[in-house]
């Protein structure tokens, strides 16, 4: 791994390059990854872009967060398994996230109008601990593999996982659902018909989580745009081609404006992956949290361009 930008570091620290700029002034950071012609899965999934660097640069990200968000339907797709899946990082993990002045477990927020959660309220034990999401198949290596974390069920003040949806979802559940809310779910009502991201984040924030990683989906990713909330983009390029007909990091109705600019902020490389930072262009650095910024990486969008986070 080396960086090109903002200065070239031919080994960087990656929780160091990442903090920067971040840990203190915090917001909302989406990461994704695609590959050079585009897409953003393969046969349905990200993880046949995924790269040895891009799995580095995965759980960097995961380690320099206070929440991980996600809409419910990519957390379907790729393999999302209950709370105790995000939340039970290994004991290395946890003990890095301490240092960089994170709690030691990572809480998970899915959004859903739907509430069609499935096997996202199960209380199962934790997956192996590498594999704690979207979900790099095989563990870390810097790290033997450790211990399975106990359930989330079972270890204490392992928080649970956080539900986002809408008034009208939640007054169309049955009551099986509603109780499986109650006993495995820290229950967000943001907004009354649709859901409100603006409400959502700022409920985030209330429970103490400043500094937010947003892994998709592409319709999520697109509402958060359009609502202008979106921070930072963290994009992984693949030098791979997925050919036609593969899905993209955004999705939804077309925007009536211009395409947006944005900003490269850092660059990195890796076996001929690139791993890119992008910010508005006329972004101010922040020096700490309660520091200004001119502009969001999003401003200009018509909310009403994108419809349908989180289903």
């Amino acid at each position: 791994m080396r960086a090109l930008l903002p200065e070239p570091l031919p080994d960087p620290d990656l929780h160091a390059w990442y903090a920067t700029d971040w840990s203190d002034r915090g917001g909302l950071r989406m990461s994704f990854v695609a590959s050079a012609d585009g897409a953003a899965s393969a046969s349905g999934s990200s993880r046949g872009l995924q790269t040895p660097g891009d799995q580095r640069v995965f759980r960097a990200l995961r380690d320099l967060a206070d929440v991980l968000l996600v809409g419910a339907g990519t957390a379907r797709a790729e393999g999302y398994r209950g709370a105790a899946r995000a939340v039970a990082p290994d004991p290395r993990r946890r003990a890095t996230r301490e240092a960089h002045g994170f709690a030691p477990d990572l809480p998970l927020a899915v959004v859903s109008r739907s509430l069609r959660l499935g096997p996202l309220l199960a209380r199962a034990p934790a997956a192996h601990p590498a594999s704690s999401s979207a979900p790099p198949p095989a563990p870390a290596p810097e790290s033997a593999p450790p211990p399975a974390p106990a359930p989330e069920s079972t270890r204490p003040g392992a928080p649970k996982l956080i539900v986002i949806t809408c008034a009208a979802a939640l007054a169309a559940a049955d009551a099986a659902l509603r109780d499986a809310l109650d006993e495995s779910a820290d229950l967000v009502i943001a907004g009354d018909a649709e859901v409100d991201l603006a409400l959502a984040l700022d409920a985030l924030r209330q429970r103490g989580h400043r500094r937010i990683l947003g892994e998709g989906g592409p319709t999520l990713f697109a509402s958060l745009i359009a609502a202008g909330l979106v921070d930072e983009l963290c994009l992984s390029v693949a030098p791979r081609l997925a050919g036609p007909g593969a899905s993209r990091i955004v999705a939804g109705a077309p925007w009536p404006q211009p395409p947006l600019p944005l900003r490269l902020a850092g660059l990195l490389e890796d076996d001929g992956a690139l791993f890119c930072r992008y910010r508005r262009p006329g972004d101010q650095v922040a020096s700490g949290p309660n520091s200004s910024r001119e502009t969001r990486l999003d401003q200009g969008v018509s909310p009403s361009s994108a419809t349908g986070p989180g289903q």
